[in-house]
């Protein structure tokens, strides 16, 4: 039996027209989870001064008063399984 470890699968991708290949191993995505708001954190943390407009345009907003959110732990929650008629602690 062979095990695959999917970190370090080669990605293949065509570009122009599908004339050309790029092979280069997979990156991590962040997009979700607790290094995403830690990296959004910190870009937020570099910008100073910036309004966003709202209310169609008529009022601005400082971009450090706008509400955050916190990742909430999922540590013994429990999620729905079959058809919703057995649980699962997470």
């Amino acid at each position: 039996m062979y095990g695959v470890n999917f970190a370090d699968t080669i990605i293949v991708r065509s570009t122009e027209k599908g004339t050309k290949t790029i092979r280069e191993p997979s990156k991590s995505m962040k997009w979700a989870g607790k290094e995403f708001k830690n990296e959004q954190d910190r870009k937020l943390s570099k910008i100073k001064g910036l309004k966003i407009e709202s209310s169609k345009g008529t009022s601005k907003i400082d971009l450090k008063e706008l509400y955050t959110t916190t990742v909430p732990s999922l540590d013994g929650r429990y999620i729905s399984t079959n058809r919703g008629t057995g649980l699962l602690k997470l």
